[in-house]
């Protein structure tokens, strides 16, 4: 996962992290290795020879160590996680939680 992270950061600066950030989503089977991150990256118009040197660089490994500290200090350890005024709401709740504690937000702020 981390090896995909880095990729997407990449992509980033080629302009398309959230082109790459989507595929990478819908091809989960992309996520086992560096040839087939960048496989998928030319499908969405990345540079091959750009994205391979940016990988073997590892010119990201700190920006994705950066932003799993970063998720870990917020108590986030899976995805998707939702925040809503700070209270972190697991991605399992049905809706009917998620409306509640936005209720709850809504009229503590008035």
């Amino acid at each position: 996962m981390e090896l995909a992270t880095e990729a997407a950061w990449c992509a980033g600066d080629q302009g398309k992290f959230f082109e790459y950030h989507h595929a990478l989503y819908e091809k989960s089977e992309a996520l086992s290795s560096q040839e087939t991150l960048i496989e998928l990256a030319v499908t969405i118009g990345l540079d091959r020879n750009t994205l391979a040197q940016c990988l073997s660089s590892g010119q990201h490994q700190a920006d994705v160590e950066q932003a799993k500290q970063a998720a870990a200090n917020r108590g986030i350890n899976s995805t998707p996680t939702f925040f809503i005024n700070n209270r972190r709401i697991l991605s399992n709740e049905p809706y009917a939680e998620f409306q509640r504690i936005i209720n709850q937000e809504l009229a503590a702020a008035q």
